[in-house]
């Protein structure tokens, strides 16, 4: 009666490292979400879908470390039950997994706004400068902030291709 227990309690373990990533991934698109709004950006399904690629990886590579697991929880219940060597049966290396995950969308919850800002501001920056360089002539001007739209265009359509992948 003890190892059926025992792997039942291996297997709610399991479920619940398995479970903690999606919340992390959940934060991370509330966080996103969230700062799209304060920048008065549109919120598309294009950052949903790519939150859904973002899952499917994830999970992709952690249902690798539990066969892993799986191998190494049940070479330790032989090795426990035939030479009586003790060992803890424990989805280790599905924990680490899931603690690398949870790692990355925590950075990624912290990092997304200011590289963002930064990278608008830099965006900005190079538009006052070519029009500082072109300040007598307004065609040039003009030209450059043609350009600076149809460079949000561009990658509007390039998430639009993506999309339809």
């Amino acid at each position: 009666m003890k190892g059926i227990n025992e792997l039942f309690t291996v297997v709610w373990i399991l479920f619940f490292i398995l479970l903690t990533p999606l919340f992390f991934i959940l934060f991370d698109l509330w966080s996103g979400w969230r700062k799209a709004r304060q920048r008065g950006e549109a919120r598309t399904s294009y950052g949903l879908r790519r939150t859904v690629d973002k899952i499917a990886k994830y999970y992709n590579a952690l249902l690798a470390l539990v066969v892993i697991d799986a191998m190494q929880m049940i070479s330790v219940w032989y090795m426990l039950n035939y030479y009586d060597f003790r060992f803890p049966l424990f989805p280790f290396i599905t924990l680490l997994g899931a603690f690398g995950i949870a790692l990355i969308e925590v950075k990624s919850i912290y990092e997304k706004a200011d590289e963002k800002a930064k990278r608008h501001a830099g965006d900005i920056a190079l538009l006052a400068g070519e029009i500082a360089r072109h300040k007598n002539d307004p065609k040039e001007i003009a030209q450059a902030v043609v350009d600076y739209i149809n460079k949000d265009n561009i990658k509007e359509e390039e998430e639009r291709n993506y999309a339809s992948k």
